[in-house]
Order: C-alpha cells, then sequence, then structure tokens
C-alpha cells in the first residue's frame, strides 16, 4: 500500500518514523495541516451562512471545490456537520502490516502526489527460491509449496509458485523462482530465510531448497 499526500500542506507530526515498524489498520501515521483545505472549507461555511435562491447553486460550487482540494468526502461531511473548519487530515493505515518506506517527517512541506509512507501487509509474502537449472524443468506456476522458518519453529507455511523468473545465474547455475506464501500471524518478514518444498510435479521427487523473502 502506498500512502500519498491529497494536498498541499505541512506535516504537523509524524507517528510512524522507523521503517519495519509494524502497524495496524486504522492507526495514525501522520497529521498534514492543508491551507488549501482552510480556504475551500471557508467558502462553503460562508455560503451555507447564505440564504437566496442561488444559495444551493453556489453550495454545490463549493463543495466541489473542497473535493478538488483532495478532502475525502468523510472530510467534507465532517465540515458540512460540524459547521467548523477541518484544516487537518490524520492518515492512517488501511492495512495491518509492517512500515517499509517513511517519507514524512515533522515539518516537512507535501504537495499532491508525495509519497508519505509504503505499507507492506504481510499477508502473503513473496519468496525467491534459488533451483538448480536442472530441476527447474519440474516447477509450474500455480504448484503448491510448503515452507517452514528457521525463526518459526514448528510452523509451516502454505503457498504456490507464482512465477518462475528468466534470470539464470551463470555461477551457480541456478533459476530465481518466485514463490507467495500465506502468511499466518504476519510473522514472517523481509529478510528472513526459510526453507521450501515444492509438491512433486510431474514425478514423485520433492524438491528442497533454501530460500529468502
Amino acid at each position: 500500500e502506498v500512502l500519498q499526500a491529497r494536498t498541499t500542506g505541512f506535516v504537523e507530526h509524524a507517528y510512524a518514523r522507523t521503517t519495519l515498524d509494524p502497524v495496524r489498520k486504522g492507526q495514525p501515521l501522520a497529521q498534514i495541516y492543508s491551507p488549501e483545505w482552510v480556504a475551500a472549507q471557508e467558502e462553503y461555511l460562508a455560503v451555507a451562512r447564505m440564504g437566496g435562491s442561488l444559495q444551493s447553486d453556489l453550495r454545490e460550487a463549493a463543495i466541489a471545490r473542497m473535493r478538488q482540494a483532495g478532502m475525502t468526502e468523510s472530510h467534507i461531511r465532517l465540515v458540512q456537520n460540524t459547521g467548523k473548519l477541518q484544516p487537518r487530515l490524520t492518515v492512517t493505515s488501511s492495512v495491518d502490516g509492517i512500515v517499509t518506506e517513511i517519507g514524512a517527517r515533522d515539518g516537512m512541506t507535501v504537495s499532491p502526489g508525495t509519497t508519505l509512507f509504503r505499507i507492506a501487509s504481510l499477508a502473503t509474502v513473496w519468496v525467491l527460491a534459488e533451483v538448480p537449472e536442472s530441476q527447474a524443468a519440474q516447477l509450474r506456476p500455480g504448484q503448491n509449496v510448503s515452507a517452514v522458518a528457521a525463526a518459526l519453529p514448528g510452523q509451516t507455511l502454505t503457498g504456490k509458485v507464482n512465477a518462475i523468473l528468466p534470470d539464470i545465474n551463470t555461477g551457480t547455475r541456478t533459476i530465481k523462482v518466485r514463490i507467495e506464501l500465506q502468511n499466518k500471524g504476519r510473522q514472517l518478514l523481509p529478510g528472513m530465510f526459510v526453507t521450501a518444498r515444492f509438491g512433486a510435479s510431474p514425478g514423485p521427487d520433492r524438491l528442497l531448497v533454501p530460500t529468502a523473502c
């Protein structure tokens, strides 16, 4: 998940400060103050206090300007329901996972499209396996895989072959195989080593190889 700024503003406070920190869905990551939102909201609130036959058209135009300023529908409703300025946006994580990139720091100015955070959900993870080229022909996308990690003794993770990558290591004569694993409890983290066992295809033999995720 990539979280980007929706408006021009500045970061009043970044709660997430270190990569690989775990986060929960809905957890605040940063608070951003937007002068553009203040201007758009002031216009809407001024129109909302007006009377007359043009009030409805002006109100819709003011709502459109709030949308153009990058405000979400929920934030617009908050302004409408409270009748008060809501100049701050709290950026939250939409998934359980870990922070893999931080682009928001206290006091920095942001603009629309600025990457604030990257969050990896880790519900599934990709593992790159080095498979001898002589045995890679036995593997197929979609083939079942089971794996164990040294850091998680007694636990077996399941998944499947995602792709056979066209990348041969001429030194070791191995081919990279990308595996998608179901990460129960999100305990498998980037950098851990696992041992993967591929379901046999087409014969009864199975291949055991060390991999890194």
